[in-house]
């Protein structure tokens, strides 16, 4: 006979041979030994996870005349005859070909009659979601009510596009991704059988690049067989048939980053580029690593989370991230994995990458940024309220002072050499507002929701309350700005000036205003600025 692929070759015959789905196999055989077969299943998962294998076990043993404990006994002419795909009760349809519905009219016709070997006919439906509607429609009612000999197995890997009137009529099972160890053990009795050697650690990245999938892992086994010599399978030989990167080569990748040496970074991509490597791969593997990295520095189990590490590289540069850095380098690398899938330059797209993380190189995390905050509101707690400094304050006391936001959401004081002058405006308020309101009523009306709250020499400070940003903008536009000033002036009989602010309830001494300068330029020096009008 000619060769066969592995995964042909070592398919399942039993269930007790199925790997990693015992929450199924177990359910199955069950029902075969009490009798209770449902008329429809679903088989539902990723792809090489052995859902039509389990439905071709199932139908062997619905239809095997020894059957033992539920499994099939392989042996029998019924149990052969579906091994070999020429049993005529057992029928596999492939709906990715045969999705009209047309197929499906012709298969209602065909379930009336009865089965011509066994006790059962099955039909294997694979990849079911690709039915069109209307044969989903045409199925419905025969799914429903199938005639007592028929049992339907529905097989896919996107459950989600199946309507929910087909699901509610079928019993569901979910195959899971099967694990790394389990699927290693699988290989290693496949290397026993088949006499060859696999390089230590040659069989994990095996499984480790299957993603869950037995049949996908036999198929790079198989693959890696025929690439290698004398039975013999080295590491260099699964990375190349992969197209992994060397872990040197991304260990070094990682000391580039850390340094922010965007050089080094871009040769070492040119490098695997002219090595032809699978740029897609490498995107993986440097992300496996770095979140490797990261569950070194939070976990003190890592190696519980760590199937494969190298415990002093990772201790050696672990010292030169922040688990914030890392953090930043995974969520800008995820987003480069799922841009390259539609982009036809992957290097491009990777490069643009690498120079981000070599930039972002002095980076500070949010916790010490909130950590500076935390200090600021102690202060400002210290204290009855925040503190305000005038323009002409700040310059005097160079070169720094406290500010707020934007809208220079600050709290101010009294002058008390000018407390006088400040109830006198106060009083002959209503007046500036009524000499406003003849010239501008919309000025008059913005100008309103403001008071006199602090007077230094000629500057008049006009506060505004909490969500009045909006009135204080208008009155501090300088063409709003000089026609209030002119109405003071002219009301004061003095030339005046004004400021706008938003003002808290409080006010501060003097002496309050010093030790609260002091606090804050101590903590935050570099971090004040002067106070913008």
């Amino acid at each position: 006979m000619s060769y066969m692929a592995l995964y042909r070759e070592w398919r399942p015959q039993m269930f007790d041979t199925v790997v990693g789905q015992e929450h199924v196999t177990i359910t199955l055989q069950n029902a075969i030994n009490t009798s209770r077969i449902a008329h429809a299943y679903l088989f539902c998962g990723p792809r090489g996870t052995g859902k039509t294998s389990t439905a071709k076990i199932f139908a062997k043993a619905l239809n095997c005349i020894d059957s033992i404990n539920g499994e099939p006994c392989n042996k029998c002419d019924n149990c052969l005859r579906i091994t070999n795909g020429s049993s005529m009760d057992v029928l596999e349809i492939d709906a990715a070909s045969n999705r009209g519905i047309d197929e499906i009219r012709d298969l209602r016709e065909k379930v009336k009659f009865s089965p011509t070997e066994g006790k059962f006919k099955v039909y294997i439906i694979d990849e079911v979601h690709m039915l069109t509607t209307e044969a989903f429609n045409a199925l419905l009612k025969t799914l429903e009510e199938p005639p007592s000999h028929v049992i339907f197995i529905l097989a896919t890997t996107e459950p989600h596009k199946i309507p929910l009137t087909i699901l509610s009529r079928c019993q569901r099972f979910d195959f899971k991704r099967i694990t790394i160890e389990n699927i290693i053990n699988r290989l290693e009795e496949i290397i026993q059988f088949n006499k060859l050697k696999v390089a230590e650690k040659g069989l994990w990245i095996i499984a480790k690049n299957a993603e869950g999938g037995m049949r996908d892992a036999l198929s790079i086994l198989d693959q890696c067989i025929s690439y290698s010599k004398d039975g013999v399978i080295e590491i260099e030989d699964i990375n190349s048939i992969l197209g992994i990167v060397n872990t040197d080569i991304i260990y070094a990748m990682s000391k580039a980053i850390a340094t922010s040496n965007i050089t080094d970074a871009l040769m070492l991509l040119d490098k695997m580029v002219q090595q032809g490597k699978d740029l897609k791969q490498f995107i993986k593997d440097i992300i496996e690593f770095y979140r490797n990295l990261l569950m070194y520095k939070v976990s003190n189990n890592y190696y519980e989370l760590i199937q494969d590490y190298d415990d002093k590289q990772l201790n050696e540069i672990q010292e030169q991230y922040s688990k914030e850095k890392i953090i930043e380098i995974l969520n800008l690398l995820s987003e480069t994995e799922r841009d390259i899938k539609w982009t036809n330059q992957p290097r491009l797209s990777i490069e643009l990458s690498l120079i981000k993380t070599c930039e972002n190189g002095n980076y500070q995390s949010v916790n010490e940024l909130l950590e500076r905050i935390e200090k600021l509101e102690e202060v400002i707690k210290d204290l009855p309220s925040q503190l305000q400094i005038s323009k002409e304050e700040s310059k005097k006391s160079k070169p720094k002072v406290l500010t707020s936001t934007v809208r220079n959401k600050i709290s101010i004081n009294s002058d008390e050499n000018d407390i006088i002058g400040l109830e006198e405006i106060r009083k002959k308020w209503p007046e500036v507002l009524e000499g406003i309101k003849k010239y501008n009523k919309f000025i008059n009306a913005w100008l309103m929701e403001g008071e006199p709250i602090h007077l230094k020499q000629d500057l008049l400070t006009i506060g505004f309350k909490e969500g009045y940003a909006f009135h204080m903008d208008k009155i501090s536009q300088p063409d709003h700005k000089v026609i209030v000033e002119k109405a003071l002036s002219k009301v004061l009989n003095k030339s005046m000036h004004i400021q706008c602010l938003i003002q808290e309830t409080q006010s501060l001494t003097n002496s309050q205003n010093d030790v609260l300068i002091k606090k804050a330029y101590d903590l935050f020096g570099e971090g004040f600025v002067e106070i913008k009008d």
